[in-house]
């Protein structure tokens, strides 16, 4: 520990040290075992509470015992970015990662994938609302899903989340541990309820909602591009496409289409 410090900042740096890892540090001077005993009782249950809540499939497919030896070592090891304990999640989930990278645990190999895909629930639902912005939008009684459309390009919701997973994590449970790698595609969103909606895509459907993302892309353009990669005809691809459209705007996931100038 640096000498340099303040001393309170020594005995704070101590303390702490000992609630992480009692058994690889010293007790600090004048503080009494039973007191700092209860103290770090409380710490560890409130963190295990937090990111329980927030991986209950994780928790129930690795079991009671190495979920408990994973959360130890998450407040053992992990230096967090961020102060806020509603983030406790998300560095939890930078730890699992860290952990599989560096091979330290034996993790499933899809432990990361079903942790990102459980945090980003949370991370959708407090999402704060965007500010009403001046781009005029337009509604399906002012534009069908015809060569008008087209020449539009689509305004989605501020909450998307696109997925690209290694595994089908939305299928994971303690009756099924996938062995083998499956390409699988997501969305995630809010819809006007306040509800967070998890939508299975296609990879086709995946593709072409990341080109009608980039800015200032028309809905043509985005489809005669996905054809092209796709090595299909732009008019079967179009016609694919206004009916994804269509469905994407009847769920909430597109809130309106705006003229491009």
């Amino acid at each position: 520990m640096p000498n340099h410090l303040p001393s309170f900042q020594r005995y704070q740096q101590a303390f702490t040290a000992y609630i992480r890892d009692p058994h690889q540090h010293a007790l600090p001077n004048g503080v009494q075992t039973k007191g700092l005993a209860v103290y770090q009782e409380v710490v560890f249950n409130n963190l295990f509470e937090s990111v329980s809540a927030c991986f209950p499939v994780a928790q129930k497919v690795l079991g009671k015992r190495a979920w408990l030896a994973l959360v130890r070592g998450f407040l053992r090891e992990h230096s967090a970015s961020s102060p806020i304990f509603r983030e406790i999640p998300e560095e939890f989930l930078r730890y699992v990662s860290h952990c599989q990278l560096a091979n330290q645990t034996k993790l499933p190999p899809y432990l990361t994938s079903l942790c990102h895909y459980e945090w980003i629930e949370l991370l959708v639902a407090s999402m704060i609302d965007a500010d009403d912005t001046d781009i005029e939008l337009n509604s399906t009684n002012e534009i069908t899903l015809t060569s008008d459309l087209l020449n539009h390009q689509a305004i989605f919701s501020p909450t998307i989340q696109l997925l690209d997973y290694e595994y089908a994590v939305q299928k994971i449970s303690p009756r099924y541990k996938p062995k083998d790698k499956v390409s699988t595609q997501l969305l995630v969103y809010r819809n006007a309820e306040y509800d967070v909606k998890f939508i299975a895509l296609n990879f086709a459907t995946y593709q072409l909602i990341k080109l009608l993302q980039q800015e200032s892309m028309s809905c043509e353009q985005a489809l005669t591009m996905l054809a092209s990669d796709l090595n299909q005809s732009a008019e079967r691809v179009i016609q694919f496409g206004l009916e994804v459209l269509n469905d994407l705007q009847r769920q909430g996931v597109i809130t309106g289409f705006s003229r491009l100038t």
